[in-house]
Order: C-alpha cells, then structure tokens, then sequence
C-alpha cells in the first residue's frame, strides 16, 4: 500500500495541505489510518478522490454538491447518489448552453 502523509497527498493533487484539511472536516476526505504519534495517513484511493473532487470543482461544482456525493458514496447510498448524479448533471448542462449562449454571442462580436 502506498502511504501518504498530508503533504505529500497535497503536493501530489497540487493544493496545499489547508485545502485536504478542509476537506477533511468537511467529510470529504479520511485518512485510512494513523501513525503511532498521531500523524494522518492517506492512500491511493484517497489521492484519486481528491482528484475527483478537484475536477469537479473545475466543473464548477460546488463543495456542497461534492459533500452530498462523496457522502452518499461513502455510505453506499444508492439512492442518495443517484438523486446527487441526476441533480449535479442537470446543473453541468445548464452551465453547458449558458456557455454555447456566452460563445455565440461573443462570436458575434468579431468583424
């Protein structure tokens, strides 16, 4: 197993270790064990939901959006998760025609 400790999973997803600690309180993330003084660590499955959370950010989702998604995924809420996918892709395509609107019209701009 590849063990992490919160700067290296920080530096490996590039934000800082605020930003997993945050995470972290806010149920996103967990460290899948603990050294004996104390020291968090993460793994590979970690790394690959903070990724994952990082691109939806990107996709404009929001924290809360990602909360409820990573939550549901955690407890195998299946309902819950499906509820959060159908919610999250109805947001994705209206940001998708905003964005289509936004280009025509800046097309229309160009001589």
């Amino acid at each position: 197993m590849n063990s992490y400790t919160i700067s290296r999973l920080a530096r490996d997803a590039g934000v800082s270790t605020h930003v997993v600690r945050d995470y972290e309180m806010r149920g996103l993330l967990s460290p899948c064990q603990y050294t004996d003084s104390g020291y968090r660590l993460y793994d590979e499955t970690v790394l690959q939901r903070l990724r994952f959370i990082l691109m939806g950010k990107e996709a404009s989702l929001t924290l809360g959006e990602l909360e409820c998604l990573c939550k549901a995924m955690d407890k195998s809420d299946t309902e819950r998760f499906q509820r959060s996918v159908v919610k999250i892709r109805e947001r994705l395509a209206q940001k998708i025609g905003l964005q289509r609107k936004f280009s025509r019209q800046l097309s229309a701009l160009l001589p």
